[in-house]
């Protein structure tokens, strides 16, 4: 089957019968998922998500979208477990798109492979329990060095974000959910690479961070909803240069 043939199936059958169950899409994640931006801010709207959603809407205006923002701040893919039954199971969802790493990062090479594995994990139970389509995503990139966007509250934080830094701990988590949608045969969309390719460009990350450690702006939020888009009404994979 076509990647996303049964999300499109759901999507016209809302259209044609308005009777029919709402369409479900569970976003799966952590505080980027959330909506968390500056600190003390939250997004409600302006997340990646809510684009998509919107987009869709745009396509099938007959449809009735449901998204259901399962992100929480400071959650890892290992310690989601105690919530996958409540917050993706339970909606029976039609696509489901999962965005772990930043968190999981600081486990250094020792969380590797729980990482992976939560991954995989939740992947087989949605398999098991459910219609949904899965969507895999790489992490954004998190700072590279202090900038003047980082609040004083967080300003403790910084050392640890800089080692993970430099030491290349996110570029590690970002290449394992690559290999493992590789391996599972699943859809991929690579955000990493993306901010890769921001830098390659000369821009300056920072600038798309929103407190200046991990949090992407509106802006890249709009962007990342648009790749989103492309990938689920595309047979192909989303072009980042």
């Amino acid at each position: 089957m076509i990647p996303f043939d049964r999300l499109h199936e759901r999507l016209q059958e809302k259209a044609a019968d308005a009777s029919a169950r709402a369409v479900t899409y569970v976003a799966m994640g952590d505080s980027v998922t959330q909506g968390c931006m500056q600190a003390g801010v939250v997004e409600y709207e302006n997340v990646y998500h809510q684009f998509l959603r919107r987009a869709i809407e745009r396509r099938y205006p007959e449809t009735v979208v449901n998204v259901i923002n399962s992100g929480v701040s400071g959650d890892a893919a290992e310690a989601s477990r105690r919530r996958w039954e409540r917050d993706v199971l339970m909606y029976k969802p039609d696509l489901l798109t999962i965005c772990f790493g930043h968190n999981d990062a600081h486990g250094g090479r020792d969380g590797l492979k729980p990482f992976v594995r939560a991954l995989a994990d939740l992947m087989d139970r949605v398999a098991d329990e459910t219609e949904a389509e899965v969507l895999l995503m790489t992490p954004c990139m998190m700072m590279t060095e202090d900038n003047q966007h980082i609040a004083e509250i967080h300003k403790p934080l910084v050392p640890a974000f800089i080692q993970l830094a430099e030491e290349g701990t996110l570029a590690r988590y970002a290449e394992a959910v690559r290999e493992l949608a590789s391996e599972r045969n699943v859809p991929l969309l690579d955000v990493y690479a993306r901010w890769e390719q921001m830098k390659q460009d000369g821009l300056d990350i920072h600038d798309y961070l929103v407190n200046g450690i991990n949090h992407p702006n509106p802006a890249f939020h709009k962007e990342w909803g648009q790749e989103l888009e492309n990938r689920l009404f595309s047979s192909r994979l989303i072009n980042h240069t």
